[in-house]
């Protein structure tokens, strides 16, 4: 009998134990820098996965940056419960969607993406919420229309896989003004559509879109036909910009070759490769020229990092401990990567005066580290070691924090 209570007791105490909740943390994804504060400052947006979360991190002008808490990302009629982490976010964009000076953002987080509201003080409330049939892998806010007002773009993934819808679509909607969107253009914007990029590509004056098609090969891009856009609800046909990389996961547009057109360059995560088109202006592109990336190399960040007046890039690596910088010698000529290490696996990035020196420096988020890496920028293209610093979150007690460092 004495046996059988030892065992019964031991029995509770270790179902008790596994009935407590199993600690869940997620690690930094993406990154935003802007002033979301109003302070005139650069603070951070810093999304983590696999958890529906985000912090604001106001900084200093000096190249510190202080949290000003977790937001949770409620989904219409669905609260986090605990031990929830809610809808992994995939994506972010920033713009000032009701003109009161704040940075508002529009996140895609799951099969949704939520337009939500700067209140001011690092806090923001959601306002609008779209609900897709597959991943919102890309979101962005642009005027398309030149009308004053922001118009809303997402992405619906479409792997093909089981499960999943068979192609991507991109979504338009017309900014109406006071929070509200027009009904949504749906277009066929190729297999697995990932991130979004707007940039004028014929030198038309209006924003085109472009579209990397993340399992497979190209880009899908559009042009835009101006101020009817919306009002003709057509955009156009989809044109086919074929690379020689695999799995595109990025696509940025920048006059690298300083002729006044806009160029492209691609990141192919699976080849480890990125790939170069000089724009003729027309929105047509020249041959690719092909860099060696370093290994999956994912997204980039562009600005002139050594100071000389020519566009350069850093580029993030999902598996590795460094990123990647790409000096520009001119005319569009990059020199091979320079590599500097950060916290394993990087994947946001951006590139901004942090500490007001006049020097643009480079921050990633590194999800599998669970911290960020701010590099310092020198002025001549070269960086200070990495400052990595813990970014991780935990939801504990029924709440996500920030893990200690």
């Amino acid at each position: 009998m004495i046996g059988y209570k030892k065992t019964w007791i031991l029995f509770c105490l270790v179902h008790a134990a596994w009935a407590q909740e199993e600690p869940i943390t997620a690690g930094p994804y993406k990154v935003l820098a802007a002033d979301f504060t109003g302070d005139s400052t650069r603070d951070l947006i810093v999304s983590y996965y696999p958890a529906g979360v985000f912090s604001v991190q106001q900084g200093d002008g000096k190249g510190a940056f202080t949290s000003l808490g977790i937001n949770v990302i409620r989904l219409q009629d669905r609260d986090a419960k605990a031990g929830d982490n809610g809808e992994p976010v995939f994506n972010m964009a920033h713009g000032d969607i009701d003109r009161d000076g704040l940075a508002d953002l529009v996140i895609g987080l799951g099969k949704f993406v939520s337009v939500t509201q700067n209140t001011g003080h690092g806090r923001f409330e959601r306002r609008i919420e779209y609900q897709l049939a597959s991943d919102a892998k890309g979101v962005r806010l642009a005027d398309l229309d030149r009308d004053g007002q922001l118009d809303l773009l997402y992405t619906e993934r479409g792997t093909g896989r089981p499960g999943d819808t068979a192609t991507g679509k991109l979504f338009l909607r017309q900014g109406l003004g006071n929070w509200q969107f027009g009904s949504a253009q749906k277009l066929e914007a190729g297999i697995s559509a990932y991130y979004i990029e707007c940039a004028d590509l014929n030198n038309d004056g209006h924003p085109d879109i472009l579209v990397p098609n993340e399992l497979g090969t190209t880009v899908s891009y559009w042009l835009n036909p101006g101020e009817q856009i919306f009002a003709a609800r057509q955009l156009g046909e989809r044109s086919v910009l074929s690379t020689s990389g695999f799995r595109i996961n990025d696509v940025r547009a920048a006059d690298f070759n300083g002729d006044g057109y806009l160029d492209l360059v691609t990141a192919n995560w699976a080849s480890s490769t990125v790939s170069l088109f000089f724009g003729k202006g027309d929105g047509s592109f020249r041959e690719e020229i092909l860099h060696e990336g370093g290994k999956h190399c994912v997204f980039f960040a562009v600005g002139d990092l050594d100071g000389d007046k020519d566009l350069d890039f850093a580029i993030t690596h999902w598996t590795e401990d460094f990123v990647s910088v790409f000096l520009n010698g001119g005319g569009g000529q990059f020199s091979d990567r320079i590599d500097y290490p950060t916290g394993l696996g990087n994947y946001g990035v951006t590139v901004f005066d942090a500490d007001g020196d006049g020097h643009l420096d480079v921050l990633t988020t590194n999800y599998r580290a669970r911290s960020k890496s701010l590099l310092i920028g020198i002025g001549d293209g070269t960086f200070q070691p990495a400052i990595t610093n813990p970014d991780g979150v935990i939801h504990r007690d029924g709440k996500w924090v920030r893990e200690a460092g």
